[in-house]
């Protein structure tokens, strides 16, 4: 059984590599997808979970260094659990889950209290109001040296650069580790991955040990275990304000205008209303760009570097894999052909694009010039005025001959076959005097 030919094999040459390319770059984005651990899995960072991405093994090294673990389902709970007693640790094991005013509220807790957000992103370090520019996350986490004497750096390196932390200026002098990949602001330290608390990457560095030194500064560590997105809390239901007595009501009835300028009894203008919080309100910018889009912000910026370096390097190969730039020009043969086998070539890709009025076209094209060759014609001479010349010569009709050497064809090689036969004929006839009927 033969195997069938393809239609284009060329533009099969020519899609290939990058089909690989792109199938290549697939697998691999989603290989390290799978890979990546899950925040909303019950076993990720979990103090009982045994699991590659849990945290059993640290749960039992804090354990038996005296460490009393309470463990919290959710951010009201471990909150709640910090009371008023003596310094505790509260570990957010997956920050990006915590409701925004959560976040806020953790970053007011008083300073006897050390939260640690393990790899918050930009989103979660802006919503604890912290004025930190951060950076990543790299495609895998990194293990820089402490570059700071804390005492948790005397763990040694450690892979906790996935995210880096710019603390810029600050009033208080913020301590910047594991270049800048372990950040403490206030009562806040950051954490730039995930890798030193799980259990699978507890033997590789020092994470362990940065880990352990992290939440064990206290003899009380309250770990937030939270694996679902958390809702906001309710909002509290304002009471009805009663009308003032003494505020004036306007007069439906009345003509005069009412006086809504929101200045004060002394004529001077009303301040700026403010939030809650006491802050002057600002207007929201909703101003949207590519950086703060949902599509951009769901892939790390070296998927788009990659994408770009695959369009660049797509185009220099189309530039280099290009026969010419610019129209065709005419170009001597290289080699002297027969002109059988110029002509056998030239029908041949006539045949496959089944261009047959382009054929057809050629041979006429052909015949004219031999016919204004054998009258002495000018070479410019019209389909009419070379018509008119042969229809006298022979007798045969105008209309006839004009349609011999300019015509159109059908959609069928027999058709394109008795119009070329017909063509040669009335040439053989004008240069042999010869007359004859054509059909």
């Amino acid at each position: 059984m033969r195997m069938p030919r393809l239609k284009n094999p060329r533009r099969l040459r020519l899609i290939m590599p990058f089909a690989l390319v792109l199938v290549l770059v697939a697998l691999t984005v989603i290989v390290h997808a799978v890979q990546q651990p899950d925040p909303t899995d019950a076993s990720f960072l979990s103090p009982t979970s045994t699991a590659g991405d849990g945290a059993r093994r640290l749960a039992d090294d804090l354990t038996r260094d005296g460490v009393r673990i309470d463990v919290r389902s959710t951010s009201p709970e471990a909150i709640e659990a910090v009371g008023d007693g003596d310094a505790v640790t509260l570990l957010v094991t997956t920050p990006e889950l915590v409701n925004p005013y959560y976040l806020e509220r953790l970053a007011l807790l008083p300073p006897r209290v050390r939260v640690v957000l393990v790899a918050p992103g930009a989103g979660e370090v802006y919503a604890a109001g912290l004025d930190v520019v951060v950076t990543g996350p790299r495609w895998t986490a990194a293990a820089p040296q402490p570059g700071c004497t804390e005492d948790f750096a005397q763990a040694g390196p450690a892979a906790t650069l996935r995210w880096r932390y710019d603390t810029g200026d600050f009033r208080s002098e913020p301590v910047r580790c594991y270049s800048d990949s372990v950040v403490e602001v206030k009562n806040l330290t950051m954490v730039g991955a995930a890798d030193p608390f799980r259990n699978d990457r507890a033997d590789e560095y020092g994470n362990r040990a940065l880990a352990v030194s992290l939440l064990s500064r206290y003899g009380r560590l309250i770990w937030l275990d939270l694996h679902e997105r958390e809702k906001a809390p309710p909002e509290p239901t304002a009471p009805t304000a009663e009308p003032d007595p003494a505020e004036p009501t306007p007069d439906p009835d009345s003509t005069e205008p009412w006086d809504d300028d929101p200045s004060n009894d002394n004529g001077e203008p009303a301040p700026a209303t403010e939030d809650p919080s006491g802050q002057p309100a600002e207007q929201s910018d909703d101003g949207g760009g590519v950086a703060g889009s949902p599509l951009a912000q769901a892939f790390p910026p070296a998927v788009w570097a990659t994408l770009a370096l695959l369009l660049l390097a797509g185009i220099a190969l189309a530039l280099a894999s290009a026969r010419r730039l610019g129209t065709p020009v005419a170009e001597p043969l290289p080699v002297q052909v027969r002109a059988a086998e110029t002509v056998r070539g030239l029908g041949g890709l006539y045949r496959r694009a089944r261009a047959r009025g382009t054929s057809l076209a050629t041979v006429q094209a052909a015949a004219r010039t031999r016919l204004m060759v054998h009258f002495g014609m000018p070479a410019d001479s019209t389909v009419d005025e070379v018509a008119h010349r042969v229809a006298t010569q022979t007798g045969l009709q105008e209309n006839e001959v004009r349609h011999l050497l300019g015509g159109g064809v059908e959609d069928s090689d027999e058709e394109l076959a008795r119009a070329a036969s017909d063509v040669q004929r009335l040439v053989r006839t004008v240069i042999s005097n010869e007359r004859g009927d054509l059909t």
